[in-house]
């Protein structure tokens, strides 16, 4: 065979191996991710609050940022905790839907550094909404 063959055929094999790698490693992350961190955004329209909720099974988050953006003025808090529990007043849902007011983290983690997550409060009973993470 000619070498120009035998190297492109090389080349394309090795470029399609190393997205295969990089998707699984993507996957594996978000998977270690998902398994480590629980959060929940619950709006419970009857009391007029959304209830947001962290926890780190790993017990190695030294600090949360909590921002939920969208609001007139955006709720910012800080925790020093691997878990809590935030009840923030709604007096309606948004006029635009909840997805109009993104809830986000920013964690700093002993092992995994610092991890952004993006998520949606849901009404109660609703299926929650997905959550995204990120590593910064």
């Amino acid at each position: 065979m000619n070498k120009k063959v035998i190297l492109y055929i090389f080349g394309v094999g090795l470029i399609l191996s190393s997205i295969v790698l990089f998707i699984n490693l993507k996957s594996t992350d978000h998977n270690i991710l998902e398994q480590t961190f629980v959060i929940k955004a619950i709006y419970f329209e009857n009391d007029g609050y959304a209830e947001i909720s962290f926890q780190d099974k790993s017990n190695k988050t030294k600090n949360v940022i909590l921002e939920i953006l969208g609001m007139s003025t955006s709720f910012h808090k800080e925790f020093a905790s691997s878990t809590f529990v935030e009840k923030i007043q709604f007096s309606s849902i948004p006029k635009y839907g909840w997805q109009s007011i993104p809830v986000t983290l920013l964690i700093e983690h002993e092992e995994f550094g610092k991890i952004g997550i993006k998520t949606e409060i849901r009404p109660v009973g609703e299926s929650p909404a997905m959550i995204i993470f990120s590593k910064l």
